[in-house]
Parts: C-alpha cells; sequence; structure tokens
C-alpha cells in the first residue's frame, strides 16, 4: 500500500515538473493593431528608435517597450509635435507589474489629431482617448499618473486608433469621428473589420456574428492612394533623429519604461 502511495506520489511530482517546464518555457507574445479614420497620415510604431510599422499588425513575441504616433508632416523619429503614445507590453511577473499604455503631450510634444488606445484579448476596451489639445487623458507633466492605464492580464494586445475612440470599437460601439476620406493604404481604401467581444481578437477574416463597421486601417502608405492628404504622396516615418541633440532630449522608450516602473514604485507594487 505504501508502495502504491509513493508511485502515485512521484507521478504527481513528475506531472508537476513538466506542467512548471512548459509554464516557464513558454513565451508571451503582444499585438498591435491600428486603425486611422482621419484620412491623412501614417502610423508610426517606433522600437529603440527604429520604426517597424507603418500601419500593419505588429506581433511580438516577447515584452514590447514602444512609442507610436500619427505622422502628419510634422513629427520628428520620437514623436515630437506630434501626440505621443507610449506602451510597455508585458505579461506579470508580480501584482501590478503588467502592461502600462498612455498618451502623452509633455513638451516638446503637442497635440497634432485624436489618439486613442484599448487592451483587447484581455482587460478589454480598457484604455484612453485623447480627442483635445487640453484633454484631461495625457500625460502633460510627469506627475500625471492617473492617465496611465494598466492591465494585468497575460498576452494582452492593444489597438490604436487615429481620429476614433479604440475602446468604443473594442467594445462595439463605433466611436469614430467623421472621416472625409480613406486613409494611406496598399490594400484598399476601406476595410471592414469587426468588431470584438469580450475575449477575442480583432481579425479580419474571425468574428462573422460581430457587427461590421467600415474602418479605415493603417497600413503601408502609397504614393497613388486617393484622399484629402495635404500631399500626393503619404507622409514617411522617419527612421532615424533628425539631430543627436532631438535624441539626447527626449528618447520615449526609457522615459516610458521608467515612467510606469516608477509609478508603481509610488503606489508600492513595485520597488525600482
Amino acid at each position: 500500500m505504501a508502495f502504491m502511495e509513493l508511485s502515485l506520489f512521484l507521478s504527481f511530482l513528475s506531472f508537476l515538473a513538466i506542467f512548471c517546464a512548459v509554464e516557464v518555457g513558454a513565451s508571451e507574445t503582444h499585438t498591435i493593431k491600428f486603425i486611422n479614420q482621419c484620412g491623412h497620415g501614417t502610423p508610426c510604431l517606433v522600437l529603440n528608435g527604429q520604426n517597424v510599422s507603418t500601419g500593419q499588425d505588429y506581433t511580438v513575441n516577447d515584452i514590447f517597450a514602444g512609442i507610436a504616433y500619427l505622422q502628419t508632416g510634422q513629427c520628428n523619429t520620437n514623436g515630437e509635435g506630434c501626440t505621443l503614445l507610449e506602451m510597455n507590453l508585458i505579461n506579470p511577473a508580480c501584482a501590478g507589474c503588467g502592461s502600462s499604455v498612455d498618451i502623452s503631450l509633455i513638451s516638446p510634444h503637442v497635440y497634432n489629431v485624436e489618439a486613442s488606445f484599448a487592451y483587447y484579448n484581455g482587460c478589454d476596451g480598457y484604455g484612453a482617448d485623447c480627442n483635445g489639445p487640453n484633454c484631461a487623458t495625457a500625460f502633460f507633466a510627469p506627475e500625471d499618473w492617473d492617465v496611465q492605464r494598466e492591465c494585468q492580464a497575460n498576452n494582452v494586445n492593444l489597438l490604436i486608433a487615429f481620429c476614433a475612440n479604440a475602446s468604443d470599437i473594442v467594445l462595439g460601439g463605433g466611436g469614430s469621428s467623421p472621416a472625409s476620406s480613406s486613409s494611406t493604404s496598399s490594400s484598399s481604401t476601406h476595410t471592414s473589420i469587426p468588431l470584438p467581444s469580450t475575449g477575442t481578437t480583432l481579425s479580419n477574416t474571425t468574428m462573422s456574428t460581430a457587427t461590421i463597421l467600415p474602418l479605415n486601417v493603417g497600413s503601408t502608405p502609397s504614393a497613388s492612394s486617393s484622399g484629402s492628404s495635404p500631399s500626393a504622396s503619404a507622409k514617411k516615418c522617419l527612421t532615424r533623429p533628425s539631430s543627436t541633440s532631438t535624441l539626447a532630449r527626449r528618447e520615449p522608450t526609457a522615459l516610458g519604461a521608467k515612467i510606469h516602473r516608477r509609478h508603481r514604485a509610488l503606489r508600492g507594487s513595485v520597488i525600482d
């Protein structure tokens, strides 16, 4: 009898070891999706000073710390001169150590278009929308901690919307500002995207039962795209800073991570 109990116990330990090994070895994943309803401009997603997306879905099988903005002609590489979104997407390793996203209008960043974000595939619809130069949902000073939006779900994704409310889109309400024309896109002028229900991902091919709204998805810019863009060709995301002094003055990825860590430290959840 004792031998059988020992065998069962050892079997349980083996199962537990395998389970833990799988959990530890499993990598996290995050997808960032863009919707541009402004009728002009090019979404820019920047990681370590390099542009990694001009509106295409971007998926990373790791943590992600970067910035985003809509390039309308006046934005520098790190979003100077425009509405900036800062994001740290990470699976929480402790209470309060999960993802954090915010909108910043701290100088040298200034409002250029409505910008919003919302989580999905976890914390669905939770986010912020800055729709004016004096919006209450953006950083204007480093101590404006209350504008950060945190999510403690694993493998959470992010929708970033320009001239639209991302939270409304994720929750199925549409929430877009009127756009006079299409955004710059190489694939099509209008792309219908299913609005996700709780716990689902945004996808062009899934959620057949969801409400369908015509949404302009920022994509690879094309000079032949039609619309009321201020110029004949789409604005391009810059690939490097215009000056070393600008980069030294503002390094959003590092600053964003520092702000988020400091915020949590002040709340007592993380000690930096």
